[in-house]
């Protein structure tokens, strides 16, 4: 079996657009998403509609669950600025979403588990087994990273929300990070995504970059009333995390 696994859309459109094209030349018999489709990017609306259009297993990230419950999780934001600017562009990505895809957001499924064969088993979380929010980094300790592992037999535990590719072998078991499709934090920035290909007991496993046309989704700010268009443009041109 062949799986692709994206995450991190964030609302850009042409970087969902040009890494789907390169899933479709590359020929899998499954795409999962892992979360995050709206928020900083300009075509949210059309992003929700592309991940639908795929019939395929989806997960909900922090994101997802904050815009279409539009609450914010408790912890996220770290000050009454971070705040009042979270709210200020959830009402902003909300305004362009339909009911329809507000509930679908609120609504996706918090993990997902699939047999890849009859001896290799993928759990696919956003940020984390114990809840949406916690960064677990490259960098982490070990114990940290065992915690994507706890309550699951599974060889592969896949995750997003970092928007920093990785692939790290432990005790005999293997972390992936995705990166980001449509905003990237690893100082390159096509997107990224991620292939998995498996056959009875050999599994391998590769990331994916994708170049896109970057000044495609700048020209679709324009007149959007985005409330952090510059910041997050300065982010998608550099591959650099916004200040």
């Amino acid at each position: 079996m062949r799986i692709a696994l994206l995450a991190d859309i964030h609302g850009n459109h042409p970087a969902l657009t040009a890494v789907l094209n390169d899933i479709e030349r590359i020929k899998v018999d499954k795409i999962i998403v892992l979360g995050d489709i709206v928020f900083k990017g300009p075509q949210p609306e059309q992003c929700v509609s592309a991940v639908q259009a795929l019939q395929t297993t989806v997960i909900r990230g922090n994101i997802d669950e904050l815009v279409g419950s539009g609450q914010i999780q408790p912890g996220f934001a770290k000050s009454p600025e971070h705040e009042a600017a979270i709210q200020q562009e959830m009402a902003w990505t909300r305004k362009r979403l339909s009911d329809e895809q507000l509930q679908y957001l609120a609504n996706l499924p918090f993990m997902h588990e699939e047999h890849l064969t009859a001896e290799t088993v993928l759990r696919c979380v956003h940020a984390n087994p114990q809840n949406i929010l916690d960064n677990i980094l490259p960098d982490s300790s070990v114990d940290q990273l065992m915690r994507m592992f706890e309550g699951t037999e599974a060889g592969i535990v896949a995750y997003a929300h970092i928007h920093q590719p990785f692939i790290r072998r432990i005790d005999g078991r293997t972390l992936l990070n995705t990166g980001s499709v449509g905003l990237p934090f690893d100082g390159d920035a096509r997107s990224s995504y991620a292939v998995i290909e498996a056959e009875g007991d050999d599994c391998s496993i590769m990331l994916r970059r994708v170049r896109y046309d970057v000044e495609e989704t700048v020209r679709a700010y324009e007149d959007s009333g985005h409330p952090f268009a510059a910041s997050v443009i300065a982010a998608i041109r550099s591959g650099i995390a916004p200040r």
